[in-house]
């Protein structure tokens, strides 16, 4: 509506009127609280002739977005005043502008001093720009200021650097050709530092942290000819992996010299305007320092054919690690050569694994920037070899065990990074060629952050994806001379874009195994009555094959004979399956496979009274959950037809990919909160839930209980197990005033995660909520509506039923219909199933009714699915929204069985089509402008199912039919946690619930982050295997006595059981044990840093807790960083335990005194990197040890009585 004003007072001016009708339309009269601030538009009318000198004629226009508001300021009797001068309103004659209409509709708020202000310095980039002569590559020479121009290439066109502030980057363009514009794009996060001056020319020297991208576009010229012509110009830029691909020089360089780039500009102006430049960009102010530049040929042809034919002839674990140093940039061509002689000699003298282990540590060290950055690589391993540091030997595993020591390789479109060997889960082909895992490499298609591959709008990315990682799928990839070839992938590790390749080996009986064979014995695709397409579909052929590469761990094999298939549970109509990816096994089957895994698990959870009665498996070709049906008697397994993916008749072991022992907390999250304030629970209860998680995170300070109650909320610090042993410590009176500096960060580090975690996902632990895994009422008891689910307590096993009405959704969630509020039945009636088995840890679904109730959340099923529920009256909804009822995505056919090219081919489609994050987040964004219910968030429900079967259908949602929001702004909490909201424009304060409880949580800067890195490196180095034992064993006897409250409360304890004078045998294993632990723990912080720069490390609290301090601009990388993190200190606390406690056949006294050795060691050597969260390992299984004797002693056992 527009409405017309007049007798506004010359002396005003447009921002006035913006001002005036700002402070009207956005106070609470006019706005509701949940509602983002009106746009609206001003426009003065001009003076007339009659009116010289004047800015305006004392009238305009007024346009609002909807008609309502401008009837309502009609009425108001509240008249407006600008500038002390009453305007009058009128009803504006005509009606507004279609396009303007639109952009008040769907664009937020900017003040008009805000707009300005951006325009501004928009204006300053596009007209600002420093020319360019000379582009160079080249390497930063250790040991001086010296710069090795490896490639360089001379403009006598225009060629400039650019500042570009939406995109937060510096662009290079290249104008040396008549058609196409070559550019180099760098993010202002990838740039370390940069520098100018003159060297007879003025120069501009930019230090990267990763390296830049390379594309083209065609040029102007180029373009106009095309319209000319007819033809549709093509817009998007392409990416290239190399800025000049015809170039061999440059190509055979680049991998090594996209980190140092220099710029030789056209003028001393040039250099000024880049100074500013970064001043406005807020960028460091470049240095006054310059390198000698020469052309040393580092990496010459010749240089690195020498490297090649040498490093093929090495054992490949040697050759491993040297081409870990050498592709990740840690040393050049040059250097490289200089060690051969010293490597020959340390393999002929001591074996290619000790050679491996030292390649490894002086790898680290250098990237961690430990050593004198001006001593040669051949000088660091000549003293490694002379006076030998801890080697990192990473934990001996076997993957028959369900561990294995994996290598990692991540290819980005400039270079490859090789890391490892890095403990993983392992899998049945794993375990099948466990004598043979080093011949498996793990594979990671990333860009150069070291972020996962995404989708840019601006460039043709399945153009670049095919020309990247296609070629590698389909022809292999080349390390020291070892052909490695594509293999296949699990469907969690397809998310990150991760595969596995393999290169051929001898097996047991001496044949040739290669990936073709591993694929042909995994079992029949091919002819199944049940699936009779699936060769024909890549993506599903894929999909299968990746079952065999889940990660599970081995537990029992179960006759064929005792493995029975049965249909399955349909509806009437025949269209759904209520027991869609679930089957049954029997208690003493189930009983039996809890036993294999708790061996495999530490000492203390042998003792573990109850069992799952529900887990995840793959067997055979089967996959899914199997839940306890107390009616079935022996060892047997019920598998429903559902489940049968393949033939894999030769398998028989149940393997396990998850048990349900514990439930798992309910959190809330942002698309949850979005749904549930749509469907009318108000922002406050949100407010409470987050007001009250704060609260107690705050006081998590105030005692050791506390500090135990919070880790275990949130599920911090598990893989040391730190909750419990801070329980035990304050069972013995210990306060936290009494611990020492690492307690402190490490709570400072898990109170900084928790509130992270809060403020940018809104993860809000749910009152009465649960996350538990989803069956089916085999025995037919629930009715339609109903459900039944129980919980245990993790300490007592005691059982809690739910009752009442209870909320069921499961993430993600996107749809109205995706959170139904239902009847928990409670407490099962005497005699009834649920009784006779209750079935712990697992909500299950009735298998009445017309539609199974898994299908109506987000299309749910119970083939491993989770399901959030939750007795908390507050978030239940009054009424349920009908659920979405989603048309399955076509498969993608060929006319003929699918080959493992084919496969190939759709992994690389992938890569390049994945836009379910993209689908999620303008979900999002729509609906935090409107709502849940306008028209393309309703669209996007079916554009995101689709993208969710995509991996298994092969048929990707096209870009175009993904609706996006049409403000250019986005809301504040959708700001990525690099960005710096009070110096950012682009970002509006969103009104919605996720909005203000982003805004709600202050994140405190952690103080101390950088301060403990740098302290932690100068206690990385220290070697304790060289170390006199005599004198160690000397000093912990002749210790005086301690009155530090904590020994003393430990020792009165232990003492009660066994001597606390040392034990050599115990404290020589001590010493070595702590000597592994430390360095291997080196090599964890280092490979899961972020960002992953050479020198990037973290700390050992951040170790412990499970976290990750530094900022990310990808959440999910995140996500997945802190994954990878707690996976591998889990497999090395795991060992450590393993160490401690001993074997079955060990006492529990000498399980006491070795942890006991271990704890008093990690005292003595507390300045070491690793002491501390060594000492707490030990800490923990002197309370566990302790635990067990008391136990023994009680019931009157003498298993104990070893000493």
């Amino acid at each position: 509506m527009e409405l017309f004003f007049k007798d506004l007072s010359y002396q005003a001016n447009l921002a006035d009127v913006q001002h005036v009708f700002a402070q009207v339309l956005h106070s609470p009269q006019y706005l509701l609280s949940s509602r983002q601030p009106w746009n609206f538009s001003v426009r003065l009318f001009p003076p007339k002739a009659y009116q010289p000198g004047k800015n305006h004629g004392g009238c305009g226009i007024v346009t609002l977005p909807q008609k309502s508001l401008g009837q309502l300021l009609l009425l108001d009797p509240n008249p407006l005043y600008v500038k002390g001068r009453k305007i009058k309103l009128d009803e504006g004659k005509r009606e507004p502008r279609p396009d303007i209409l639109h952009k008040l509709r769907h664009e937020p708020y900017v003040s008009p001093g805000s707009y300005e202000a951006r325009e501004a310095k928009k204006e300053t980039f596009e007209a600002t720009t420093v020319g360019i002569n000379t582009l160079q590559f080249g390497w930063e020479v250790r040991g001086g200021a010296v710069y090795s121009v490896e490639w360089e290439k001379r403009y006598d066109f225009d060629c400039h650097l650019a500042f570009g502030d939406e995109r937060r980057e510096i662009r290079i363009k290249l104008f040396d050709e008549q058609s196409t514009v070559r550019s180099i794009g760098i993010h202002w996060s990838q740039i370390s530092w940069t520098a100018c001056g003159s060297d007879n020319h003025p120069v501009v020297f930019l230090s990267l942290s990763s390296p830049p991208t390379f594309d083209q576009e065609r040029s102007s010229q180029t373009l106009l000819e095309s319209l000319l012509h007819g033809r549709s110009p093509v817009e998007k830029r392409q990416r290239l992996l190399a800025l000049y691909p015809e170039d061999k020089d440059h190509v055979r360089v680049l991998p090594y010299t996209t980190l140092a780039i220099r710029l030789i500009c056209n003028g001393v102006g040039d250099v000024k305007r880049f100074k500013e430049l970064c001043k406005l960009a807020r960028l460091p102010a470049p240095k006054d320092f310059l390198y000698h530049a020469e052309a040393l040929e580092l990496f010459s042809e010749a240089r690195l054919r020498r490297y090649h034919e040498w490093i093929a002839r090495l054992d490949w674990p040697v050759a491993f690690q040297l081409e870990a140093l050498h592709r990740g940039r840690l040393a050049d061509t040059k250097e490289m050569l200089s060690i051969r002689d010293i490597v020959s000699e340390v393999v002929a003298t001591q074996g290619a694994s000790y050679a491996t282990g030292l390649l490894r540590s002086v790898a680290n060290d250098v990237g961690l920037g430990l050593l004198d950055g001006s001593e040669p690589l051949r000088t660091i391993i000549l003293r490694y070899t002379r006076d030998p540091p801890s080697v990192i030997v990473p934990p001996s595993l076997d993957p028959a065990d369900g561990v294995f020591n994996c290598l990692h390789v991540s290819i980005t479109p400039t270079a490859t990074k090789l890391e490892g060997p890095l403990p993983e889960r392992s899998n049945r082909v794993l375990r099948t060629y466990a004598a043979n895992h080093d011949s498996f490499i793990r594979v990671s298609f990333i860009e150069e952050t070291d972020l996962r591959y995404q989708h840019d709008r601006e460039t043709d990315g399945p153009a670049f994806v095919n020309s990247w990682v296609l070629p590698i799928l389909r022809n292999g990839i080349h390390i020291a001379n070892r052909h490695f070839r594509f293999l296949a992938y699990s469907q969690s590790a397809l998310k990150t874009h991760t595969v596995w390749f393999v290169k051929e080996f001898k097996g047991s009986s001496g044949q040739l195994i290669a990936a073709s064979t591993i694929i042909k014995s995994l079992g029949n695709f091919g002819g199944l009555t049940y699936d009779p397409n699936l060769m024909y579909c890549p993506a599903r052929y894929a999909a299968r094959i990746s079952q065999s590469f889940t990660t599970t761990d081995s537990s029992i094999s179960v006759p064929a004979e005792e493995i029975f298939v049965r249909k399955d549970i349909m509806s009437n109509c025949g269209r759904w399956s209520f027991t869609d990816g679930v089957g049954s096994i029997s208690p003493e089957l189930a009983r039996g496979i809890w036993k294999v895994l708790q061996k495999k698990g530490s000492r203390s959870t042998r003792r573990t009274t109850t069992y799952p009665r529900a887990f995840q498996i793959r067997l055979s070709g089967a996959k899914g959950m199997i839940s306890v049906d107390y009616r079935l008697t022996g060892r047997v397994v019920v598998l429903r037809q559902s489940m049968i993916k393949f033939d894999a008749p030769g398998s028989t072991d149940v393997e396990i990919a998850q048990a349900f022992i514990h439930p798992i907390k309910f959190y809330l999250n942002r698309p949850l909160i979005m749904i549930l304030e749509g469907l009318g629970i108000p922002y406050s209860v949100f407010k409470r839930l987050q007001t009250a998680a704060i609260r107690d995170v705050n006081e998590a300070a105030d005692s050791l209980v506390k500090a135990a109650n919070t880790l275990d909320q949130y599920g911090l610090a598990t893989s040391y197990r730190l909750s419990s042993t801070l329980l035990h410590l304050a069972r013995l009176d210990i306060t936290p005033s009494l611990m020492d500096d690492f307690y402190d960060q490490m709570l400072g580090y898990s109170i900084h995660h928790i509130l992270r975690d809060l403020k940018h996902h809104a993860r809000i632990p749910v009152r009465d909520g649960y996350t538990l895994a989803g069956i089916a009422d085999v025995h037919g008891y629930l009715r339609e509506g109903d459900v039944f689910a129980c919980v245990t307590d993790p300490e007592t096993y005691a059982i809690r039923y739910l009752e009442g009405r209870i909320l069921v959704s499961r993430s993600p969630t996107i749809h109205p219909g995706d959170v139904q509020v239902v009847h928990a039945i409670g407490q099962p009636p005497p005699g009834t199933p649920f009784d006779k088995e209750p079935l712990m840890n697992t909500v299950v679904f009735p298998v009445k009714g017309a539609r199974p109730l898994p299908s109506y959340l987000g299309g749910g099923d119970l083939d491993g699915d989770l399901y959030n529920v939750t007795t908390f009256k507050d978030l239940l909804p009054e009424l349920n929204f009908p659920p979405a009822e989603y048309i399955p995505a076509p498969k993608k056919l060929l006319d003929r069985p699918s080959t493992m090219d084919d496969v190939a081919d759709f992994v690389a489609d992938y890569i390049s089509s994945d836009i379910l994050g993209m689908v999620a987040i303008n979900w999002l964004l729509i609906a935090d402008l409107d709502n849940i219910y306008h028209a393309d968030c309703i669209k996007l429900c079916q554009v995101h199912s689709n993208a969710v079967d995509y991996p298994k259908s092969g048929t990707p949602v096209s870009i175009s039919d993904v609706p996006k929001p049409e403000a250019r702004m986005k809301p504040d909490w959708h700001a990525p946690e690099t960005v710096d909201l009070d110096g950012a424009d682009n970002f509006y304060p969103s009104q919605k619930a996720i909005g203000r409880l982003f805004r709600a949580v202050d994140l405190p800067a952690v103080q101390t982050h950088s301060r403990a890195t740098r302290q932690q490196r100068r206690h990385l180095h220290g070697d304790l295997s060289e170390l006199d034992l005599d004198d160690v064993f000397a000093a912990l006897c002749l210790e005086d006595a301690t009155d530090d409250p904590i020994e003393v409360a430990v020792e009165t304890s232990v003492a009660q059981h066994i001597s606390i004078e040392p034990h050599s045998k115990f404290v020589t294993l001590a010493i070595a044990s702590l000597d592994r632990y430390s360095i291997n723990l080196q090599g964890v912080c280092t490979c899961n840093a972020l960002p992953r720069h050479k020198t990037a490390t973290l700390t050992e609290a951040e170790a412990v807790i499970g976290t990750i301090i530094a900022k990310c601009s990808q959440r999910r990388r995140r996500r997945e960083a802190i994954a990878q993190l707690r996976e591998h200190t889990g497999y090395l606390v795991k060992a450590v335990r393993a160490e401690l406690a001993g074997d079955e056949d060990t006492s529990l006294y000498d399980w006491l005194a070795s942890s006991y050795a271990a704890w008093k060691v990690s005292l003595h050597f507390k300045t070491r990197f690793g002491s501390s969260s060594y000492g707490l390992i030990a800490l923990g299984e002197i309370f566990d040890a302790v635990k067990a004797i008391e136990q023994d002693t009680a019931t009157g056992s003498h298993r104990s009585r070893g000493r």
